[in-house]
C-alpha cells in the first residue's frame, strides 16, 4: 500500500519532480480551505493549515493511497505577502498548469463570499487550456439550508454543477473521492 507522503515542495520550476502517477491540483483563493480539504481527503495532516491567508508558499505534492498525487497550490488573491511573492507564486502556478498538465483540477470556491473576478478568471484560464476541472463549494457546514440553496443557484450559473464539501464534517468527501477515481484513476488504468 502506498503511503501518504510529501513528495516535493516546489518553489521554483526546476524543483518539479518527474511523476508517473496522475496529479490532482487543488486551487482557489487564499483561505478557501485547500489545505484543510486535502488533509481530510487523503486522511492525514500532511498539508499545513492556517487561518492567515498566504501560508502555502509553493506547490506541495503529496502521494495518496489511491494512486494519484495531490498538489496543494498557493491561493490567489489576498495574502499578507509582498507583491513580488504573489507574482512568483502566480508564475509558478501558471508554469505548473501549462507544462505539468494536472489530470484534474479541484477549483475551490467559498460560497459564503461568492465568486470573485479571480475565481471567474481561473475558471476561464482552465477552460482556455482545455484542462478538466471540478468546482467545489467549500465550508458547506457554515451555511444554513436556505443560504446553501441560494448559493447553489448563484454558483451553478457561473461554474455549472458543483460539489459541496466540508473538511470539518467530512460532507462530500466520499463523493469527491469517487469523482477523482472516475475521472483520474480509472482513466489511468485504461
Amino acid at each position: 500500500m502506498k503511503s501518504r507522503q510529501l513528495l516535493a515542495a516546489v518553489h521554483r520550476p526546476e524543483d518539479f519532480p518527474t511523476l508517473s502517477d496522475p496529479v490532482v491540483a487543488f486551487a482557489g483563493r487564499s483561505n478557501v480551505g485547500k489545505s484543510s480539504l486535502l488533509n481530510r481527503l487523503i486522511g492525514a495532516d500532511a498539508a499545513r493549515v492556517s487561518k492567515t491567508p498566504g501560508r502555502t508558499h509553493g506547490i506541495y505534492l503529496y502521494r495518496t493511497q489511491e494512486g494519484w498525487i495531490a498538489a496543494d497550490l498557493p491561493g490567489f488573491g489576498f495574502a499578507k505577502v509582498s507583491r513580488g511573492d504573489r507574482q512568483a507564486w502566480a508564475t509558478l502556478a501558471s508554469g505548473f498548469f501549462e507544462t505539468r498538465t494536472p489530470a484534474l483540477t479541484a477549483a475551490l470556491i467559498d460560497p459564503r463570499i461568492g465568486p470573485s473576478d479571480l475565481d471567474l478568471d481561473f475558471r476561464d484560464y482552465l477552460r482556455d487550456l482545455g484542462l478538466p476541472s471540478v468546482s467545489i463549494a467549500t465550508k458547506a457546514d457554515r451555511l444554513k439550508a436556505v443560504e446553501r440553496a441560494r448559493a447553489t443557484r448563484a454558483l451553478e450559473k457561473d461554474f455549472g454543477p458543483l460539489l459541496w464539501i466540508s473538511a470539518r464534517t467530512g460532507e462530500g468527501i466520499e463523493e469527491l473521492k469517487k469523482t477523482i477515481r472516475r475521472r483520474v484513476v480509472d482513466r489511468k488504468s485504461r
